[in-house]
């Protein structure tokens, strides 16, 4: 194959988000099997020769005997003509000193291989044997003249170097395709606490030297070869999607771990996990992720009728049932029915909320129906509506008690029948929807007083809840205070600390705005604060005036082990529940942190779907 061709045939696959497999072989039948398994690039080594018979790993690196010739004895004979539309590259010895590099680069264009690569490489050597290979003139620069010379006769070539310094010189000098050399392949089960930090210090190198290489060669094709760790599927996903890798070369893990009669099925399983099916997994992740962020977890609180409530939300979000949630103002109805969107199987769609309260009456069929265009003076083009915005997804109406009656007609034929016409139109429209209502008032009481449509009631009041307010489960101010306070401060670049007398009285108020007053309460005292204290004097005077100090109730003393608890289980779903990182954040031992959730009940079962 022409150079050209192979890199249009590469470009093309990676263009399709499917990685670049490269099989490094050493005989004609494992050549074969990869190439039906689906590989991008064959490399014909006198590493895989030996690697095949069994020998030791460094004697698959080095240059024993008469290298080259042994690669063109067995490859010429067993690959070339056997292998058809995948390219078949020579593992040249560039140091070889029965050629010059010209003579090599032709030798191997005669003998109808379609690249060359330069391996053995001395990349793999280091300290002073590389340096006496350095000093002798039988170093690294022959590798990148190899380099330099297959691109000037128009031959493909893959480079392989495990140094910024090599990586440089080898791009340079014209390479097509850069892999990144992590070293040795060996047999070892790396425990997790091992590997990430591992892990982590390779993907950097990689992203640090593959950038650096696209500003010489903004084409150049990057991949990475080397350690076991490729078998781990959620390894190599991380390199493809954290660093410009879009393809791994393998040697031992194709042809001497799996059996011969399984090289196809290896080969196939990389080249199938192509980068569609990698961000249908990353999606997954992201909806679990998504959950945490903006459901349940969001949901604070200790006291019984906040796990209630919690476990409630659990049992019914993926019922398909509109949901109606009564309480007073501040609440958190808003949490509570983003809390079950974002826990039920419509998480991955909208959800699109309307406060019915704020919505003039004469706009409100436009924001939930949409309009067509010329439907009124103004509307020069189409607008979907809320209900078609949301498709799939859901609808929040909040206030829904606010609706007239024109309206809650309009609104029953989109829940029995799911469609509608937007204004000014005549198309009748399909929506798949979930609605989920909120109301201060009692719905019932309304209905019952002819402001509410029976029949709307009904289908809007499949599940209902009526959240507590915050004088009834007072237990759980002091995990709010926490919370709130350390958003607060990160918001305003300040260190806070709150009175024994602050808290206490917190603990007697009735607090008839509920959450959302508490939170204006402590951004008011923030602001109003002398270097963070907040004190008695920072409160409203109005809020101080109806409340009952009691000095002798140290409310933050009776709560530490609440709060605790709760930032414990805060910052285990923060790390991923990796208790060595939540360990050494809040300064303990790991030992001393298994102790703190054996003692609270902490178990990840509870707080990790």
């Amino acid at each position: 194959m022409k150079r050209e061709a192979i890199l249009k045939k590469l470009y093309t696959s990676i263009e399709k988000k499917a990685p670049l497999i490269g099989v490094s072989i050493g005989n004609g039948r494992s050549a074969i099997q990869a190439a039906k398994g689906g590989a991008d690039i064959l490399t014909a080594l006198n590493a895989g020769r030996f690697r095949m018979a069994g020998l030791a790993s460094i004697a698959s690196t080095l240059p024993f005997a008469n290298a080259n010739q042994l690669v063109f004895n067995y490859a010429s004979k067993e690959i070339v003509p056997r292998v058809k539309d995948v390219p078949v590259l020579f593992g040249a010895t560039a140091q070889d000193p029965n050629y010059t590099t010209e003579e090599l680069v032709k030798k191997i264009t005669n003998h109808s291989f379609d690249g060359v690569c330069n391996f053995p490489t001395v990349s793999l050597i280091d300290g002073v044997f590389r340096e006496a290979l350095e000093e002798q003139g039988e170093g690294f620069e022959h590798e990148v003249n190899l380099i330099r010379e297959a691109k000037r006769q128009n031959l493909f070539s893959v480079a392989f170097a495990v140094t910024m310094e090599e990586c440089i010189r080898v791009v340079e000098a014209g390479a097509d395709v850069l892999c990144l050399h992590f070293g040795w392949t060996y047999i070892h089960s790396q425990t997790e606490q091992e590997l990430e930090p591992y892990i982590d210090r390779l993907i950097h190198k990689a992203r640090v030297i593959f950038d650096e290489a696209k500003k010489i060669n903004p084409k150049i094709i990057t991949m990475i070869y080397g350690g076991s760790f490729v078998i781990n599927q959620k390894v190599i996903r991380r390199f493809y999607e954290e660093t410009g890798t879009v393809g791994y070369f393998g040697g031992s893990v194709f042809d001497t771990f799996p059996l011969q009669n399984q090289i196809a099925n290896a080969t196939e399983n990389f080249k199938t996990m192509n980068r569609v099916s990698l961000l249908e997994t990353e999606n997954k992740a992201l909806k679990e992720l998504l959950k945490q962020k903006e459901g349940i977890q969001n949901i604070l609180g200790q006291s019984r009728e906040i796990k209630e409530l919690t476990k409630w939300i659990e049992k019914i979000s993926n019922y398909d049932a509109n949901i109606l949630i009564e309480g007073e103002i501040g609440t958190g109805k808003d949490l509570v029915a983003k809390a079950i969107h974002y826990n039920s199987k419509r998480a991955m769609y909208p959800i699109k909320k309307l406060n019915c309260a704020s919505v003039p009456r004469n706009r409100i069929d436009i924001e939930l129906f949409g309009y067509e265009v010329g439907a009124f003076s103004r509307a020069d083009k189409t607008r979907k509506g809320l209900f078609e915005a949301a498709d799939k997804g859901t609808v929040l109406l909040d206030n829904i008690s606010e609706l007239d009656k024109d309206t809650q007609a309009k609104i029953l034929r989109v829940i029995q029948d799911g469609e509608l016409e937007r204004v000014g139109g005549n198309q009748t429209i399909k929506v798949d929807i979930r609605i989920v209502s909120t109301t201060t008032k009692n719905l019932k009481k309304e209905m019952l007083k002819g402001r509410f449509r029976e029949d709307l009631f009904y289908l809007v009041n499949v599940l209902s809840r009526k959240l507590p307010p915050l004088r009834e489960h007072r237990e759980d101010i002091p995990i709010y205070v926490a919370t709130f306070l350390e958003q607060i401060a990160e918001r305003h670049h300040v260190k806070l600390s709150i009175t024994d007398n602050v808290m206490n009285s917190f603990m007697s108020y009735d607090w008839p705005g509920n959450v959302r007053e508490l939170k204006n309460v402590l951004e008011r005292a923030v602001i109003l604060s002398d270097q963070g204290q907040l004190d008695i004097s920072t409160l409203p005077i109005n809020f101080r005036d109806s409340i009952t100090i009691v000095d002798d109730v140290n409310h933050i003393k009776n709560s530490s082990m609440i709060v605790e608890k709760e930032l414990i289980i805060n910052e285990l779903l923060k790390a991923n529940w990796n208790q060595t990182k939540v360990a050494a954040k809040i300064g303990v031992t790991r030992r001393t942190l298994y102790n703190k959730l054996k003692k609270y009940g902490i178990s990840k079962k509870d707080y990790v779907k």
